[in-house]
């Protein structure tokens, strides 16, 4: 996996906008919009309340936001939506594409600038927030993109991002299920299974414990940690058994295994004030 570079990352991607392939309505309408964020925040993925209490949408009035990786916009919007000065960066012009139509489908104002994948086109102490979420764990080393990112954060600003968990029921269970019982899989390496998560000609996906997200933060401060993104099917491995037992269980998001096996480690973290 040394040798995949950011133009294979940006060529899977350019083909293949994240979600799209599972919503049966066209990239760009309203309707791929709306299917999109029902996904997004079922329960077994992102919840609202989730992503509001990792963003704090609705206490970003006045705030400047940059999403680094900003798909189809969908994390901007809800800044935006509370009154931030939002800017996405990507590095496919699908995905730079579909913000763009999204915020005008919403009637919101936001920027969006294809990068290289390699700097950010912003100068320094400019932000109040940087996010990055799904992203950099497509990247084989994220370091130089971490740099920049601090670069561009005010002392004092936020970072938030979501990684892939190394720990996860997903990664510990599910994969290695897979590579024994899914004929898809069978044959594989974790590695290749690990990729293929986001699509069988994915070129890279990582995995990332507490230990590795300190190292790759060293600089900033009050790192924090939070997991979500686990559904009883996939707790009980049994699907009928899953579906006959929902009416009675608590949302998944909301039990100790979603904040102890997610799939999504979501992360903040401070630049500290002053010279750095």
């Amino acid at each position: 996996m040394t040798g995949v570079s950011n133009e294979d990352v940006r060529g899977f991607w350019e083909k293949n906008p994240v979600a799209a392939a599972g919503i049966d309505a066209q990239p760009g309408t309203r309707a791929f919009y709306e299917a999109f964020d029902r996904i997004r925040e079922a329960d077994d993925c992102e919840p609202y309340v989730l992503s509001n209490r990792i963003h704090g949408y609705d206490r970003s009035r006045g705030l400047r936001v940059l999403d680094i990786g900003c798909g189809n916009g969908y994390v901007l919007s809800r800044y935006a939506r509370h009154g931030a000065e939002v800017h996405g960066i990507d590095l496919t012009e699908a995905a730079l594409n579909l913000s763009r139509r999204r915020f005008e489908l919403d009637g919101l104002s936001g920027t969006f600038t294809r990068t290289d994948g390699d700097s950010i086109p912003f100068p320094d102490d400019h932000f109040d927030v940087v996010c990055s979420m799904g992203v950099l764990h497509h990247i084989k080393d994220p370091s130089p993109m971490i740099a920049e990112l601090r670069r561009v954060l005010k002392p004092g600003g936020q970072a938030i991002l979501m990684l892939y968990y190394r720990n996860s029921w997903k990664y510990r269970v599910i994969l290695p299920l897979r590579l024994v019982f899914d004929p898809a899989y069978r044959g594989k390496s974790l590695q290749q299974a690990l990729n293929m998560n986001d699509g069988p000609d994915c070129p890279l996906a990582e995995v990332y414990d507490r230990r590795q997200v300190r190292d790759l933060l060293q600089g900033f401060r009050d790192i924090r940690f939070e997991l979500g993104q686990l559904s009883w099917r996939q707790l009980l491995l049994v699907p009928f058994l899953a579906r006959a037992l929902a009416p009675v269980l608590p949302p998944c998001s909301r039990t100790v295994f979603a904040r102890t096996l997610g799939w999504n480690l979501y992360i903040t973290a401070r630049k500290p004030e002053g010279r750095n």
